[in-house]
């Protein structure tokens, strides 16, 4: 009898075990879905969320930015392993700690139009939803805040994509440290905006594609191609720039 009333206890603490590690990475999983969605204006989407309610430490997979309205390309990042490490005892606070994020090999797509670029217009969607919570009703319900100790992006390949010519870029690794603790904490659309900028410095230094290379991928498509690629390259640092500033 009583080994009987054993086993059952153990199996009651499994499945409530089971069920906390369920709603934890649902929560997770729904808050960055909707949260990222509504501060990019970009669908956000998310395959799975593995995330241990005792350690906070786990793993997003197929996290994914669809393109603004406008873009060619389907996605402007893809995301198909993070690593995290969060403080579990803030999660259902109004300030969330986020110890560490470790994006690993992430593909991200700039592509760039004759008036705009993609990730442009993801920095003008943040600062439009910004522009929309400064009313005080609208901040009450802006969302929780968080402070991320470290963030890190490894082994980043961007594919420059443009109505001539696409060529692939490897970036520097990303290291940001402390976001949002200056202020004491940031809103997610701060703390993305943090990431961006800083994604666009490291663009900025990256090693463009040669002219020469760049002439052998449109030779054969366009008669003026060596031309109109000069332009698109020339371009290219100014457009990155403009995000800056």
């Amino acid at each position: 009898m009583i080994k009987k009333i054993i086993i059952s206890v153990v199996l009651l603490v499994l499945l409530a075990g089971g069920g906390l590690f369920f709603y934890l990475d649902s929560i997770v999983k729904s808050g960055i879905e909707v949260v990222g969605s509504s501060v990019l204006g970009a669908a956000v989407t998310v395959d799975s969320v593995s995330l241990s309610p005792l350690s906070g430490q786990g793993s997003i997979s197929g996290l994914r930015v669809a393109n603004p309205e406008g873009f060619e390309s389907q996605y402007a990042f893809e995301l198909d392993s993070v690593l995290v490490n969060i403080n579990v005892n803030t999660v259902f606070t109004d300030a969330a700690e986020i110890e560490s994020i470790i994006i690993m090999q992430p593909i991200i797509t700039y592509e760039t139009k004759i008036t705009s670029d993609n990730i442009r217009t993801l920095l003008n969607n943040l600062d439009e939803g910004n522009a929309a919570s400064s009313d005080p009703e609208s901040a009450e319900d802006s969302g929780q805040q968080m402070i991320i100790r470290e963030f890190r992006m490894v082994g980043s390949q961007l594919n420059f994509v443009s109505s001539v010519v696409s060529a692939p870029i490897t970036l520097a690794d990303i290291e940001i440290r402390d976001i949002g603790t200056e202020s004491g904490t940031a809103s997610a659309a701060a703390a993305v905006r943090v990431v961006l900028q800083e994604l666009v410095a490291s663009i900025l230094s990256a090693d463009l594609p040669g002219l020469d290379e760049l002439r052998e991928s449109v030779e054969g498509r366009i008669q003026d191609g060596v031309q109109q690629v000069e332009e698109v390259v020339e371009d290219l640092g100014g457009r990155l720039r403009n995000i800056l500033n």
